[in-house]
């Protein structure tokens, strides 16, 4: 290779993968004692060809740059679809209490006393019952209860109802809108670039068209086989 020719290949080098311009090219073959050459020279050692080595070089390093770029963005896509799911609404259960209940396990019917159950306004409200509570109060009239039939603990003999925590339904979350519409915009841009960088890719390389072909078709095939 000849001593110009060696130039050449330093400064397209230059050029493509560490993205000098032209005066940075002059001011590096300075500093490695290459020569003084003058910006219509670095020029023109730029508009050349490049070499079958340095077209290997360029390919490999925008392959790496580009499987970096979408492992970042498939990253950044992965957090935002965890983001998403972390405001998803759940659904809660709602405990109120209730009668503690007793089964009538004679062949027999048998009579107790009867209940009834108490509304809000009633004075006997207990104090710690709220509107989901269910309280009942026992009456001075009796009841009969059938074999297998329920009722509540205390009206065999006349005590105090006993009462139980019981589920009577479901409290769903205010779901977060705004942040999960964030999150969602977020997933589908980071996937835009993810596809961006490994299908449709700018770059700064003038090379022929059927080499960027034949770049982007082995970086597809590189990255999936990455994810295997």
């Amino acid at each position: 290779m000849s001593t110009r020719d060696r130039r050449v290949n330093l400064a397209l080098k230059w050029h493509y993968l560490d993205n000098l311009d032209v005066g940075e090219i002059r001011e590096r073959f300075e500093r490695e004692g290459i020569g003084s050459f003058a910006r219509a020279t670095v020029r023109g050692y730029l508009n050349e060809k490049p070499k079958e080595e340095i077209i290997q070089a360029i390919e490999q390093e925008n392959a790496n740059v580009r499987l970096q770029a979408a492992e970042r963005f498939e990253r950044l896509y992965q957090q935002a679809i965890e983001d998403h799911d972390e405001l998803a609404v759940d659904d809660e259960p709602v405990v109120a209490m209730v009668p503690q209940m007793d089964v009538n396990k004679s062949e027999t019917d048998i009579r107790v006393a009867d209940w009834e159950q108490l509304d809000p306004d009633d004075e006997r409200w207990p104090e710690w019952a709220d509107e989901r509570d269910t309280p009942i109060a026992f009456t001075d009239d009796t009841r009969l209860i059938e074999p297998g039939a329920e009722y509540p603990i205390g009206a065999k003999r006349g005590r105090r109802p006993e009462y139980r925590k019981a589920v009577v339904g479901l409290r769903r979350d205010q779901p977060d809108r705004v942040g999960r519409s964030y999150a969602r915009q977020e997933a589908a841009s980071h996937m835009r670039e993810k596809a961006d960088v490994l299908g449709i890719y700018e770059t700064d390389i003038n090379l022929n068209t059927d080499l960027e072909g034949a770049l982007l078709e082995s970086l597809k095939g590189a990255y999936e086989d990455d994810d295997d």
